[in-house]
């Protein structure tokens, strides 16, 4: 259980500071939630129901530096086969966002990045789904990454990319 003040992911909306613990009562029913702020807007509030495990298990604890250093040693060089298909590799590469799994977001972004810098070598651009995907995957790993790693979401991506080849 986490509690007020902690930091966590929440699945693909990035790192959020867990704002509350507050009841309210929703369709008649009195339910404890977990008041989410997301760091990187003031725009918006997230309520999670705590008895709600689908919705709680997209919640994980930010990891630390060591942890997040470890992971990215895993998937040193890793990518994902390119899926040919637009509609397969659409809902795939959704799949993996949604899920939150922030290794194989790692993952997905580098192999974006990499089909990224293949295009532009002959004057061609990624399709707009995959380049909306790729903008979204950057936008979470900066997220994440910059309040692990106390730097500037400007400073991140070259370090995923450092880090990952």
């Amino acid at each position: 259980m986490f509690s007020v003040e902690d930091r966590v992911i929440y699945g693909a909306t990035g790192v959020c500071e867990i704002t509350d613990i507050v009841e309210n009562e929703l369709t008649g029913v009195v339910r404890e939630y977990y008041v989410l702020k997301p760091v990187d807007t003031d725009k918006s509030v997230i309520y999670v129901p705590i008895d709600n495990e689908k919705l709680t298990s997209r919640m994980r604890a930010v990891p630390s530096q060591k942890e997040l250093k470890s992971m990215l040693n895993k998937v040193k060089g890793e990518q994902l086969s390119w899926i040919e298909n637009n509609l397969e590799r659409n809902e795939c590469f959704h799949a993996i966002l949604n899920d939150g799994d922030i290794q194989q977001i790692v993952v997905l972004f580098r192999t974006l990045h990499s089909r990224f810098l293949e295009l532009s070598d002959c004057g061609k651009h990624l399709q707009k789904a995959d380049e909306r995907i790729y903008k979204e995957c950057s936008k979470l790993l900066c997220s994440e990454f910059s309040s692990i790693l106390n730097l500037e979401q400007s400073d991140v991506l070259s370090i995923i990319l450092d880090s990952v080849s």
